[in-house]
């Protein structure tokens, strides 16, 4: 069930330097503490869904989302996993504002949905700002791309090991992590069955690349996976 929390201002936020509207005036963060709900999730609860409509931009304030391509018979795709104080995702703002992926949280987490016309409005009055979302949207794409592209022509082995070299550089920024995610996330993110998942894990772990003990895990040879990622 969704929560509804108390606004903590934008322009008093300690975590302002990391934000995406830190370039924002003054004036527009007061604009935007006008138009903005934040609310509480509970771990995998839904935060939006693919094909709907939406009428905010949601940025993440803490916990973490996960982003997918929902398929048929509960076949899903998870193309990233997102971090506090960033944007979940773009809601196809300059057409219907039709959302073409689903987000669901990993873990107990706070979003702020901003009214998505309020956010027009202050991002095209301001001129510094327009080439920023532009970036921002543009490589969120080229990630996408390069995400499905490696999806389709690596072989499972190469994969895994992207996912796995992906929760080190881009999630935990550590060789020795707890996984937040289920195995069943983690096979989605590799995109590839949970048996198949398991069972490549295990090959790892019998080469000494990997040490798995339940939910933790140490990469142990990271040059190897890198060298899966890469011949795969």
């Amino acid at each position: 069930m969704l929560n509804f929390s108390s606004k903590i201002k934008c322009g008093l936020c300690v975590h302002r330097q990391q934000c995406f509207f830190n370039s924002l005036t003054k004036e527009e963060h007061d604009v935007m503490n006008k138009n903005k709900t934040e609310v509480d999730f509970k771990t995998g609860e839904t935060i939006y869904k693919q094909g709907t409509s939406s009428n905010y931009l949601i940025f993440l304030l803490n916990g973490m989302a996960k982003v997918l391509i929902e398929g048929d018979h509960d076949k899903n795709l998870i193309l990233r996993l997102v971090k506090p104080f960033h944007i979940l995702d773009f809601p196809a703002i300059f057409d219907d504002n039709i959302l073409f992926r689903s987000s669901v949280a990993v873990m107990d987490s706070r979003a702020c949905l901003i009214d998505i016309d309020v956010f027009k409005t202050i991002v095209f009055s301001n001129k510094k700002y327009v080439p920023l979302l532009f970036k921002h949207m543009n490589q969120s794409q080229k990630y996408y791309s390069t995400r499905l592209i490696s999806l389709i022509y690596k072989n499972m082995e190469a994969r895994i090991a992207d996912a796995l070299l992906y929760l080190v550089n881009e999630v935990y920024y550590s060789r020795v992590f707890t996984l937040t995610i289920s195995r069943k996330d983690l096979a989605e993110l590799a995109g590839m069955s949970k048996e198949s998942t398991s069972r490549i894990l295990s090959q790892l772990k019998e080469q000494e690349i990997l040490r798995i003990k339940g939910k933790n895990i140490e990469v142990i040879n990271k040059k190897h996976l890198e060298y899966l990622s890469k011949v795969g």
